[in-house]
């Protein structure tokens, strides 16, 4: 069945995209805002202080170009599209992030409900390197209900659909790297209790994931440079274990060394030890792969860039990006 938008709904979604040097993903994304089969009412890129080709792309497309003055974060970003977007309902969108054909006319078709405050599409598996596919391998197998906010919600790259009034009452926070759009849905689902925010299966977005051991350093030394602000405003046992999966395996390799000063720690070397090597065999489990080493090897990097984040968050008084 075919269901048809009013010309009123359509016309008042504003998408949001945040940008800073974005180049090798922005044109895939915008081509896909631009081919829907509806027309959103307009599309504003927020960009951070790009220095490639990004606003080049930008500019041939029907695009609002924003730019950041100081202080520059993708949450920021995200706030001040919101702040200057004319539609009721907003989709925030990550560049790497490309919806399907249908995503916005199939995603309006919920806000009809007036109790839906927000929709989050799905995900299409889509891998572009091989450093992606452990990346998303390592994800399918790794998020649990007490890993991320909304557990139903398979999304890689920020996607989300809500309402701007909802939005204006919670906005991101622009201290976070970290979380910041597992604290946004959190605050959001608890602002507006008894409210609805959907996952939508007739929803689609492909993303993509660092393609680079450079971006995955960028991404993960970020995060562990915006963490502590994350773990100072939700202490609780999900923090405790994403901080315990993102440092176990360089815990193990420094109790491996100490090993061999204090021969006593062997204890705690076999305890470290043991969970980092249950942890991977559990991604394998439930991600039905075999990538068992490549898995240890993500992971051991990851928390090396991790760990170098913990660090520059105490010695690097530098907020945003």
């Amino acid at each position: 069945m075919i269901h048809f938008l009013s010309k009123e709904l359509e016309e008042k979604v504003s998408i949001i995209v945040p940008t800073r040097n974005e180049a090798d993903v922005l044109e895939e994304c915008l081509k896909s805002i631009f081919t829907q089969s509806i027309t959103p009412l307009e599309t504003i890129v927020v960009d951070g202080g790009s220095t490639d080709n990004t606003l080049d792309i930008a500019r041939k497309y029907n695009t609002k170009i924003i730019k950041e003055e100081g202080f520059s974060s993708p949450a920021n970003a995200r706030n001040l599209g919101a702040e200057n977007a004319k539609g009721d309902i907003l989709l925030i969108m990550d560049a790497d992030v490309t919806p399907q054909k249908d995503c916005l006319r199939n995603a309006l078709q919920l806000f009809k409900d007036k109790n839906v405050i927000a929709v989050i599409p799905q995900e299409l598996n889509r891998n572009h390197s091989f450093i992606e596919l452990i990346q998303r391998k390592w994800n399918e197998g790794s998020r649990t209900s007490v890993s991320i906010g909304l557990p139903k919600a398979k999304v890689v790259g920020l996607v989300l659909f809500v309402r701007k009034k909802a939005f204006a009452k919670v906005r991101f926070d622009t201290t976070y790297g970290f979380g910041e759009d597992d604290d946004f849905c959190m605050r959001l689902e608890k602002e507006f209790r008894g409210c609805r925010i959907l996952v939508a299966e007739n929803c689609s977005v492909t993303s993509h994931l660092p393609h680079t051991f450079k971006e995955l350093a960028t991404r993960y030394i970020w995060w562990g440079r915006t963490f502590p602000s994350y773990f100072a405003k939700h202490f609780s046992l999900k923090s405790f274990l994403n901080l315990g999966s993102l440092t176990l395996p360089l815990v193990v390799l420094i109790s491996l060394l100490m090993l061999f000063i204090f021969p006593q720690v062997w204890i705690f070397f076999l305890l470290f030890f043991s969970l980092f090597i249950v942890q991977i065999l559990a991604v394998c489990v439930r991600s039905k792969s075999t990538s068992f080493l490549q898995f240890i090897f993500f992971d051991i990097i990851r928390s090396s860039f991790f760990a170098v984040g913990l660090v520059q968050s105490v010695f690097v008084t530098k907020k945003g990006r």
